[in-house]
């Protein structure tokens, strides 16, 4: 085989296994998560979504090193699902934001699996409750008559790149992975205010919710200190257009 033609065979390969780009912000690219960039895109969540997030940090969530170790096992295992992405910064191509996403299942029962997990960790049983709960809540395959929906189960960017634009376009992408990928449906759990806020203007439509005041467990309210504006947890939906 000449040079050449060796050189094209080798371009042509970099070019299948290259990460799909998607629409982006002027301060950054989205592209699809890929192996190389699993453990950077875990300590962006380990040090500011496991911080950041009202009910990891009411929960205070980073002191029980069992339950990280558990939360951030659990969230590799839904990156390798190969539907997550990565915002990387165009001037540093540090992984500034991610949004972890998995298809589920009615058929799978992928949902009823996730609920009756054992998880590890005190902080993360009492986090996985109320959400698995709000999910069972839900009816999601019922509300958009789907067998499978596109979850984000989260969606961090770094502190520095907030309110720049870049949760909004990992969103949009979201949707749009989902609507390539033939998936009707995109569900999230939203958890603070702000990010429902975002949801609303986005499209996404309430599809249950749960007020942290009112999540009593033995006589007590577990999350008692959310912080101003973050009042409840909420599942919310939107339908993908269709390709």
């Amino acid at each position: 085989m000449d040079e050449e033609k060796r050189y094209d065979i080798v371009e042509m390969e970099a070019r299948m296994y290259a990460p799909l780009e998607w629409d982006s912000p002027a301060i950054c690219k989205i592209q699809d998560l890929k192996e190389a960039h699993y453990d950077e895109a875990l300590r962006l969540i380990k040090h500011h979504f496991f911080r950041e997030e009202p009910m990891c940090k009411t929960i205070a969530l980073l002191q029980d090193e069992t339950s990280v170790k558990t939360y951030l096992d659990l969230i590799r295992i839904w990156m390798k699902d190969t539907t997550s992405l990565v915002a990387l910064s165009l001037t540093s191509g540090r992984v500034i934001g991610v949004a972890v996403t998995r298809i589920n299942s009615n058929s799978e029962k992928s949902d009823i699996y996730n609920r009756v997990l054992n998880f590890e960790g005190d902080a993360l049983e009492k986090i996985m409750g109320l959400i698995n709960a709000l999910i069972k809540r839900s009816n999601v395959y019922e509300e958009f008559d789907c067998d499978i929906y596109l979850r984000i189960h989260v969606l961090c960017v770094h502190p520095s790149y907030q309110q720049k634009g870049v949760a909004t376009a990992l969103l949009k992408v979201c949707i749009q992975v989902a609507s390539k990928l033939d998936i009707s449906a995109v569900g999230v759990v939203f958890t603070s205010g702000l990010s429902q806020s975002l949801a609303l203007k986005l499209g996404f439509r309430l599809i249950a919710e749960i007020r942290y005041s009112r999540w009593v467990v033995e006589d007590r309210v577990v999350f008692d200190d959310t912080g101003k504006g973050n009042y409840s947890v909420a599942f919310m939906g939107i339908q993908t257009p269709r390709e």
